[in-house]
């Protein structure tokens, strides 16, 4: 069974569930107005629904990944959020005028091992003349205040592009929970109008026995170690940085799409299937 079979099995379900909510009457939006305790279990059964598939999903994988080496992305356990925690909540793939906008985040918080780790976004199209900036912006839950505020040249190429931690000089702190996001700007004088994209991130130090486990490792094995641990964003630079240096390897681009498909991030892995329909190879910038 190949990616796309993977992707088309993961719609099926997706649209099976959706034909579910239909039966009991909540997708008839003509025949009656819902009540806002309708709208909460429309909600409530549609997350379960959703968690349920990514379990569908992630066990398909696994399955695979027995035989063709695929990728298996494990989550970690966080535990329930502070409830008095500052920063905000999640919200990743944003598609507005056929433009798509997506941090390359997991649904939950993704841990990194590394103090400074390099965050991936991702964009479908060049933006040149409808937004007259790109901002970046990473808040802790610790501070009200922004750790990082930064500014991206226009105009700007499609595809994934980088930002180093390392090249700003900064530090995660340890156990401590951070939003980052990507926002196009069209006024700045009326932010309401932005186009914006957020994830989480929390860097866990990881435990001398995955330090072991990468060290021993191949470099082509440690995304799949880093996955399997449920360190997110090791796991996906790792892939990326790979698929730079081997853009003949096709393997490598499949890895990428199972582990943003089994994160949430299905319209950006099947834009990236696009993509490398179109042009045979994914470049990542570096802002």
């Amino acid at each position: 069974m190949n990616i796309n079979v993977i992707t088309i099995l993961f719609l099926g379900l997706l649209c099976l569930s959706m034909g579910i909510l239909s039966s009991f009457g909540f997708a008839d939006d003509s025949q009656k107005q819902d009540t806002p305790k309708q709208d909460s279990e429309i909600k409530a059964l549609t997350e379960q629904t959703n968690r349920e598939n990514r379990v569908v999903l992630t066990e398909s994988y696994k399955k695979q990944s027995q035989s063709s080496r695929l990728l298996v992305y494990t989550p970690p356990f966080l535990g329930a959020p502070d409830s008095n925690r500052l920063v905000g909540m999640a919200v990743r793939g944003i598609n507005r005028d056929n433009l798509l906008l997506s941090v390359l985040t997991p649904e939950h918080t993704g841990i990194t091992s590394q103090p400074q780790p390099i965050l991936y976004w991702y964009l479908s199209k060049p933006v040149i003349h409808s937004y007259q900036l790109i901002e970046f912006v990473l808040n802790s839950e610790t501070s009200v205040a922004p750790v990082l505020r930064k500014s991206i040249e226009l105009p700007i190429k499609s595809g994934f592009h980088k930002i180093s931690l390392a090249d700003h000089t900064i530090y995660l702190q340890p156990d401590v929970e951070y939003t980052w996001s990507i926002a196009l700007v069209k006024n700045p004088e009326s932010r309401s109008l932005d186009v914006v994209s957020s994830g989480n991130v929390k860097y866990v130090e990881g435990s001398s026995e995955l330090q072991a486990r990468i060290k021993q490792s191949a470099t082509d094995q440690r995304p799949f170690v880093y996955a399997q641990s449920g360190f997110w964003y090791e796991s996906i630079s790792e892939l990326i940085e790979q698929i730079e240096q081997q853009p003949q390897n096709q393997r490598l681009p499949h890895n990428l799409m199972a582990l943003l498909e089994q994160a949430g991030l299905q319209q950006v892995a099947v834009q990236m299937h696009h993509d490398l329909l179109d042009s045979h190879r994914v470049e990542t910038r570096k802002e």
